[in-house]
């Protein structure tokens, strides 16, 4: 089996008049979460300091900086002498991604406000969701499902929960590219994102609460079966025997 090994990177979006300067280990950050999003930067790569340094014209200081704010998002990890590593989750993590996600969004759907602005943020997801599920457009289904997850948890109107979600779904978007796992999920939920929206827009919280709680409870096993059936097992995660060297042969997705 391949090694994965590393693309070319780019700032996406740079703009003079941003509050945040370009070269930021902030904005370096949120740059790699990105590709890592996206699959640019697959489970298991090794980040080369010395290209992305180059690629983004920022010392090395800067770049490990940023590592270290990835490393504290779980999203990529440090094995001394030898570098840094896009994690490679498991279903131990699995596991843990949606034992969280159980607790955080149904809870948000229960005890949150919903605001004017909010419900016109679930309208927009159920309309994409819908005109998704009508063109059979995976993508457009993909992003729905994630707006409406992130619009879940903002009922809850902590920072710190958004930012906790945000990091968790990245984890578990890892998971389905290690897994090639996106296409299955996104067929099988918008109706039940939906049927959860339509719920929370008539106020009946209770329902729809309890209808995404199991709803996660589904697609954890759905997850967890399909590592299982790809030879993946609840082991610790460990880096690469023998990491892959800079290259630029992989495409993002």
């Amino acid at each position: 089996m391949e090694k994965p090994v590393m693309p070319e990177l780019s700032l996406e979006n740079e703009s003079a008049d941003d509050p945040i300067h370009a070269h930021t280990p902030t904005r370096i950050a949120a740059a790699l979460r990105q590709h890592i999003c996206e699959g640019a930067l697959r489970p298991g790569t090794k980040l080369s300091e010395e290209s992305i340094a180059a690629e983004f014209e920022v010392s090395r200081n800067t770049l490990r900086e940023a590592f270290t704010v990835l490393a504290g998002e779980h999203l990529v990890y440090k094995v001394p002498n030898r570098g840094v590593f896009v994690i490679d989750p498991g279903p131990r993590d699995i596991q843990e991604i949606y034992q969280t996600r159980r607790f955080l969004e149904p809870s948000s759907i229960l005890w949150g406000k919903l605001t004017p602005e909010l419900t016109e943020v679930f309208e927009r997801t159920a309309d994409r969701t819908r005109r998704g599920i009508a063109q059979e457009d995976r993508e457009a289904l993909k992003e729905a499902d994630r707006s409406f997850h992130i619009a879940v948890v903002r009922l809850a109107h902590s920072t710190t929960m958004n930012a906790s979600l945000e990091r968790i779904l990245t984890q578990l978007q890892l998971a389905f590219h290690s897994l090639d796992l996106t296409p299955p999920l996104h067929r099988t939920f918008p109706q039940q994102n939906l049927a959860i929206i339509n719920r929370i827009l008539s106020g009946e919280r209770i329902e729809a609460s309890r209808g995404l709680h199991r709803y996660l409870g589904l697609a954890e096993k759905m997850v967890l079966q399909h590592a299982a059936a790809a030879g993946r097992t609840a082991t610790v995660r460990r880096p690469p025997a023998e990491p892959a060297l800079n290259s630029r042969e992989i495409n993002p997705n």
